[in-house]
């Protein structure tokens, strides 16, 4: 995991997607999220949201969604992290796998927190969801 961690701050961009991708699947189990946070791999993340590739994006995304589930904590922290707005913004901007990622690390967010929920349709968030509802994939 720290590893994983350490190579989302990576110069190489393949680094970062590798990374990425490790966490994203890490973050699938319960105890590795832990890990994960105690790492310091939300900040990472959330950056890579922006900065990164579309590949590094769509793995970002699929992490902290991953993350997001299930636990206030994360939600939280993901949300102070500043991940909402990139989120927004990958719903419009990024490829069909990174709408999807995106779509569902906010759906994951605002499951049990107005605050989050508010934060969400504060961003915008509203338009490119309904949006996608009629354009998306069928995930």
């Amino acid at each position: 995991t720290v590893t994983a961690v350490r190579q989302l701050a990576a110069r190489d961009a393949e680094e970062q997607e590798r990374g990425a991708r490790a966490l994203r699947v890490l973050s699938r189990c319960a105890g590795n999220q832990t890990a994960m946070v105690a790492a310091g791999a939300i900040p990472p993340l959330v950056a890579l949201l922006t900065s990164g590739t579309a590949e590094a994006k769509v793995q970002a995304a699929g992490a902290l969604r991953n993350l997001a589930a299930g636990s206030s904590e994360n939600q939280a922290a993901i949300a102070d992290a500043g991940a909402i707005p990139p989120l927004v913004a990958l719903l419009t901007s990024g490829t069909a796998e990174a709408k999807v990622k995106a779509a569902g690390a906010l759906r994951n967010l605002a499951y049990g927190s107005s605050e989050n929920k508010t934060a969400i349709a504060a961003a915008g968030a509203i338009p490119p969801l309904v949006a996608l509802l009629t354009s998306g994939t069928a995930e």
